[in-house]
């Protein structure tokens, strides 16, 4: 992302009021935010409505937003919780809550046929499809942000909104699992599931 060594400065400036710091923050931004979306539906449109909601809030509210540190998780988690709200008051969630059992959080495998033969890939998107169906979404969604994202514990903790020392306990409780799941091959499968994430962005 183009952004992230001069976020903080097109951040302070957008907080002045300076347009084309705001236009820079957004048009380096939306395809993150969009690709995040639809991890949590896969409505398009949803998703732009969304993301134009966010910035014009963002726009609207620049004034008290100077002490943002971290612009990118804090542009990440807004876009979450409208995502969650979204799905909060839509009909498939009236009645349920919305935590870490009850909200859709997609993750897709696809794997690189040059990375391994044909007739292995089938087989090890299976296990891992299997495996990761033992997660729950927040997992799911820290695996998500730490490997898709490359994102730090601290910007994890920020967007799920949870602490840093609890991020770390969510991250390991998902790698015992899909380890566990994964059986005696699980070492091999990790390796490759890394491989793939720092690949795929």
């Amino acid at each position: 992302m183009k952004l992230l060594e001069h976020d903080n400065h097109e951040w302070n400036n957008f907080c002045a009021g300076n347009r084309t710091s705001f236009k820079v923050i957004y048009e380096n931004y939306f395809n993150s935010l969009f690709l995040y979306g639809l991890r949590f539906t896969d409505n398009h449109e949803v998703i732009k409505d969304i993301i134009q909601n966010l910035f014009f809030k963002l726009w609207e509210n620049r004034k008290s937003l100077q002490d943002i540190k971290h612009p990118r998780s804090y542009l990440h988690r807004a876009l979450r919780n409208l995502l969650l709200n979204s799905q909060r008051d839509s009909k498939q969630y009236l009645h349920e809550p919305i935590d870490e059992e009850h909200y859709s959080f997609q993750l897709d495998l696809p794997i690189e046929s040059t990375i391994i033969r044909e007739e292995e890939r089938l087989e090890i998107h299976k296990q891992l499809k299997d495996a990761f169906r033992h997660l729950t979404p927040k997992q799911k969604e820290m695996l998500y942000l730490k490997y898709v994202k490359q994102l730090s514990f601290e910007e994890i903790a920020e967007i799920l909104e949870i602490s840093i020392k609890g991020t770390y306990k969510l991250h390991q409780r998902a790698i015992q699992s899909l380890r566990a799941q994964l059986g005696q091959i699980g070492n091999s499968l990790f390796s490759l599931i890394v491989l793939y994430f720092q690949i795929v962005k």
